[in-house]
């Protein structure tokens, strides 16, 4: 079986597939004859974090012993060799993981709470771990399930492949056979489709505010409670209400009765707050072009129609002065 692993480099993105058994000194030989770059250091994750290359026993870890499937390894030449700029993500990153310039502002504990006095409280910003199940994470604590990656990965793909008229290759974007598949593996992240599902397995109204709009997306309607999510442009946080900031996230209230505007209207106040810390990461402004063809479009929504129009998956950023 082999391991799929996209590689980001100064000669743009590419794709290896190298088998389990390859060892990490093979990945090192095989990154190597793919870019022409002669020496290099390894990063992977969100945020980034380096591979341990220089390590004799490390580099005789089988390759499917590192976890690696999916992730995007990042070359970074150590030769002096000038880099070029740093390629946009290909649409399979599309809301998976950006370069670190993209990363939203870190903030400080105490601008992530606006006070309710009418409720003796505050409505408190839940931070997730960027761990590409961070929308899984978000919605499972707001209504009391602990460690939901897997469950809800589960039964998000029994859902679709049960509901075939309704989650089919035009709506999922490919077979679903392949979508739960890939839905299944931590390392895929979810969205809106995944947050509709959710909504109809568990009987309550998501709510997810943009950042950046403000916008108020709700999945799920005539529900009798709902819950509300944070959406920072590639990651999901969770909002809760508690009435004390000492008390522990597991006293947290995170369910309101959806006539409860007061409630939305306070959590769409914290995320205006954390708007004008600039806590989000804009993927749809920068200017992007086809390596393949010298296609030219703006963000990842048209990369990804011409992604699905040729085939074709190797972007590059465009500078404009």
């Amino acid at each position: 079986m082999t391991v799929p692993i996209r590689l980001r480099a100064p000669n743009g993105m590419s794709r290896l597939d190298v088998e389990e058994t390859a060892t990490l000194a093979d990945l090192v030989r095989l990154v190597r004859e793919k870019t022409g770059v002669a020496t290099f250091s390894l990063k992977y994750g969100w945020p980034l974090q380096p591979l341990d290359l220089g390590d004799e026993d490390a580099l005789r870890i089988p390759v499917g012993d590192l976890n690696l499937r999916g992730e995007t390894l990042v070359v970074v030449p150590l030769d002096g060799a000038p880099e070029a700029a740093a390629p946009a993500p290909s649409v399979a990153e599309a809301e998976a993981r950006q370069p670190e310039r993209f990363e939203p502002k870190r903030v400080e504990p105490d601008e992530t709470v606006v006070e309710w006095p009418e409720r003796g409280g505050f409505m408190v910003l839940r931070v997730m771990p960027d761990d590409n199940s961070c929308m899984f994470t978000a919605f499972g604590g707001a209504i009391g399930i602990s460690d939901p990656s897997r469950r809800l990965r589960q039964e998000i793909s029994d859902y679709i492949l049960n509901h075939g008229e309704q989650y089919n290759k035009a709506i999922l974007g490919e077979d679903p056979g392949r979508y739960t598949q890939r839905m299944r593996q931590s390392d895929t992240w979810g969205g809106a489709i995944e947050l509709s599902i959710l909504s109809d397995i568990y009987d309550i109204e998501i709510c997810s505010i943009d950042v950046k709009s403000l916008r108020v997306d709700r999945f799920g309607e005539n529900k009798e409670n709902r819950c509300i999510i944070l959406y920072s442009g590639i990651h999901y946080d969770r909002i809760a209400f508690t009435m004390d900031l000492s008390y522990p996230v597991e006293v947290d209230v995170t369910r309101w009765a959806t006539d409860d505007d007061e409630a939305l209207e306070r959590a769409r106040a914290l995320a205006a707050k954390l708007q004008r810390l600039h806590y989000y990461t804009d993927t749809t402004d920068f200017v992007i072009r086809c390596e393949d063809c010298g296609w030219i479009g703006q963000g990842t929504r048209d990369a990804a129609a011409h992604e699905k129009e040729t085939g074709h998956a190797r972007f590059g950023e465009m500078q404009i002065d």
